[in-house]
């Protein structure tokens, strides 16, 4: 892989590149986590609001300041900002004609920004670059959430984030686009010591936040990657192999999976855990023309229920969301916006295809059961990535005296 990266990759100085990339994507993790649990964007100006604006102006400047310093710019394909930019479009009519113009604006922009950083830093750095310090955040940030929220593992029987406060949903996603990303690593390099601890801490912490989600997501993932490998290593062979005996008796001899999946009796699962009732409230929410073919805005985050002793729910999945927010024209941009990324990243080369097409299908199981795949969130931030890595060309080869190393 060094020499892929150094055969490929723009920039000044080996180092200093390193810490500016890896520093501006930490940057915006940062900024798309939750930094309040359960609070939702509906207008306005506070301390929260105004750190994560200025955390992810940062990384944009960063971002940009690199692209225009760097002598040489990968050429990376224009669909991904066509379709940003159509469907932040669509959301903001919508917006205007529900009276929500404000508070969706603004959700409009923050998206903007971690689209258009993500763009600055696709043009210099090489994806192999980007997908490994993008892992390397969220495992980072995933880690300490992790760590300073042990207390609340005790309190409710789930795994919740401490600092920053990650819902155990949340966290989970982090910590699956971490665990595939190490076994990318340990693919492509070979399996090493920290690689085996990473991989041990990544799952038991993702098993504790009791996300079924989460974790089906990730083990697909990891299966479509690993049918995706064309050879393996001896120590990665031998785990492979290990597991399945493991898992067979997991499935058929114990009911370790049937406490954690059937969590809260039949009735939760038949219903999703209450997401149906606002599955069949999106439907015929609102009676209008404009909010059933351009929506509501990225701020309509809760709908109204009947028949129930709640009055409004959340609208736990993506596209269901998306159908609220940006009515039926949005759903279709995104659907194709969809295809068109997932061609691409089975078309990448080795060995970015493996994480591409992966972290893909974990993106679409969970965007099924749970929102924020195309809102300012850690979601989307590695569906954009995958949308401009998995377009972006490979420069020619340069012998090492043209060539500057990024890693």
């Amino acid at each position: 892989m060094s020499s892929t990266l150094a055969a490929s990759a723009p920039g000044v100085r080996r180092g200093s590149n390193r810490r500016l990339c890896f520093t501006t994507v930490l940057l915006l993790v940062i900024a798309t986590v939750s930094w309040r649990r359960g609070v939702y964007y509906s207008g306005g100006v506070d301390p929260v609001v105004a750190g994560k604006a200025a955390l992810s102006l940062i990384a944009l400047t960063m971002a940009w300041f690199a692209r225009q310093a760097s002598p040489i710019l990968i050429p990376v394909r224009g669909h991904s900002i066509a379709f940003l930019l159509s469907y932040l479009v669509v959301s903001v009519m919508g917006a205007h004609a529900a009276g929500q113009l404000v508070p969706s604006a603004v959700l409009a922009l923050r998206v903007l920004l971690v689209g258009m950083t993500l763009y600055f830093l696709a043009r210099v750095f090489p994806r192999e670059v980007l997908v490994r310090n993008l892992v390397r955040a969220m495992l980072l940030v995933a880690a300490i959430s992790a760590l300073t929220g042990l207390p609340s593992f005790g309190m409710n029987g789930r795994l919740f984030g401490g600092v920053p406060p990650l819902h155990a949903n949340e966290l989970a996603f982090l910590l699956a686009v971490s665990l595939i990303g190490l076994t990318w690593l340990a693919l492509n390099e070979g399996m090493k010591g920290h690689h085996v601890v990473l991989l041990f801490f990544g799952f038991g912490a993702l098993w504790l936040t009791g996300s079924r989600t989460g974790l089906a997501a990730a083990l697909l993932a990891l299966a479509v990657m690993l049918l995706q490998a064309r050879r393996l290593n001896r120590l990665v062979a031998t785990a492979v192999v290990a597991t399945i005996p493991l898992g067979f008796y997991l499935v058929f001899a114990s009911e370790l999976l049937d406490g954690y999946f059937l969590r809260g009796g039949a009735d939760q699962v038949t219903t999703l855990s209450s997401r149906t009732i606002a599955w069949s409230a999106a439907w015929s929410f609102p009676e209008t023309f404009w909010a059933r073919w351009t929506g509501m805005g990225l701020a309509q985050k809760l709908i109204p229920v009947q028949d129930q002793w709640w009055d409004v729910q959340l609208l736990d999945s993506t596209w269901v969301s998306a159908l609220v927010q940006v009515g039926l024209i949005g759903v279709v941009i995104l659907l194709l916006w969809l295809v068109v990324v997932a061609v691409t990243s089975l078309r990448a080369s080795r060995p970015a295809r493996l994480f591409l097409v992966a972290a893909l299908a974990l993106l679409t199981v969970r965007s099924l059961l749970e929102s924020g795949m195309f809102d300012s969130t850690p979601s989307f931030l590695v569906f954009m990535l995958i949308s401009l890595t998995g377009s972006a060309q490979q420069l020619p080869s340069r012998t090492s005296s043209e060539s500057h190393v990024v890693e």
